[in-house]
């Protein structure tokens, strides 16, 4: 697996011919970061893609919106399963995540 690596705000980086692209479980960190930053209904060729942050900004849905998170993590190519996952919601309802995946490069962390 490849993708173009990201800068620090999230944008695309030019400039460095194959050094602005990443490989294996670096490149499927950065695929699910990228598909966890978008919403569903937003994607113009696949509305299902994305999270369903609308229908989860209410308070007592963060199970909910837990649950939409693993689905479209696990939904990914090349993620074998979720073997750990927390959650939580500061008091300013930001929200964070770490999970833990087994993919087919191995084991790794991703931080929401």
């Amino acid at each position: 697996m490849i993708f173009r690596a990201l800068d620090p705000s999230g944008d695309w980086t030019f400039g460095k011919g194959k050094n602005n692209y990443v490989k294996d479980q670096a490149a499927l960190r950065l695929d699910i970061l990228t598909k966890l930053k978008s919403w569903k209904g937003d994607c113009f060729f696949d509305d299902e893609a994305g999270v369903d942050y609308n229908s989860y900004l209410d308070r007592n849905t963060k199970e909910f919106l837990d649950l939409n998170i693993k689905q479209v993590i696990l939904r990914t190519e090349n993620v074998l399963r979720v073997i750990g996952f927390t959650s939580a919601i500061d008091e300013d309802r930001k929200y964070s995540a770490t999970v833990t995946i087994v993919t087919v490069y191995g084991q790794t962390n991703v931080i929401i």
